[in-house]
């Protein structure tokens, strides 16, 4: 069993998960002790790097006027999916006059966020993949 040193979560051998919190810490199983490495996840690996596989662009005036909305959807669908996936984080949120760019260590991640904000507030959504490299930019823009 490796555990990674930054974020907590376990390889059981066949994929990282992340422990839950009501469940026995496994680690304490008698089988287990002795044989307990620790190394980084694959999502540490890549933030720890600057592997960015996608970015995301919110752009307009009504990115200015609900940032604490959209801020708080665009967490929350991170932590959603990176319980799923350990390998999908974000890696830099950049907030600027413009508006804010968000880049990840994961292309699904990114399209997902756009996707998820243009649900919630509407506005114009572009997916742009670069199929050579494993890359993808996601635009979303309301004014």
């Amino acid at each position: 069993m490796i555990i990674c040193s930054r974020c907590g979560a376990m390889h059981d051998g066949r994929k990282w998960t992340y422990r839950e919190e009501n469940e026995k810490d496994k680690t304490q199983n008698r089988w287990v002790k002795g044989r307990v490495s620790v190394s980084l996840c694959p999502g540490c690996l890549r933030t720890k790097r600057g592997e960015v596989e996608g970015v995301v662009t919110l752009r307009g005036s009504f990115l200015k006027a609900h940032a604490m909305e959209i801020g708080n959807l665009i967490r929350r669908t991170a932590a959603r999916v990176s319980r799923r996936n350990v390998g999908a984080r974000i890696i830099r949120e950049i907030q600027d006059d413009d508006g804010i760019v968000i880049q990840t260590t994961d292309q699904h991640l990114a399209e997902k966020i756009g996707k998820e904000v243009e649900k919630a507030f509407k506005g114009s959504l572009r997916i742009m993949w670069q199929e050579q490299d494993r890359f993808v930019r996601v635009i979303w823009e309301r004014n």
